[in-house]
């Protein structure tokens, strides 16, 4: 299946996204604990159409029909990347 760009339909469905992927992942995490500036990816959501060539790319409707980022990295805690998409490599005890 081809990957088709991503764009929220409203503002819920936004919030929703973005609760899933920008609020856990480390590109957007110095604007989540309010020390910095967003993800470049998110901003340009909110600023371009979905066809203008500067949309981000990289939030596209997956193989599985759902939305998601793939430029997501989650933010790192205990020293592990934590990642949804992937499974646990390491568990304590």
């Amino acid at each position: 299946m081809t990957e088709r760009p991503y764009r929220p339909s409203s503002g819920t469905e936004g919030i929703d996204f973005m609760d899933q992927w920008c609020d856990r992942c480390w590109r957007d995490a110095a604007f989540q604990s309010g020390e910095g500036d967003s993800c470049p990816i998110a901003a340009a959501s909110m600023v371009y159409d979905i066809s203008d060539a500067d949309y981000p790319r990289e939030w596209i409707i997956g193989d599985d029909g759902r939305p998601c980022c793939t430029a997501f990295e989650a933010v790192q805690q205990d020293g592990a990347i934590h990642d949804g998409r992937q499974k646990e490599m390491f568990r304590d005890g």
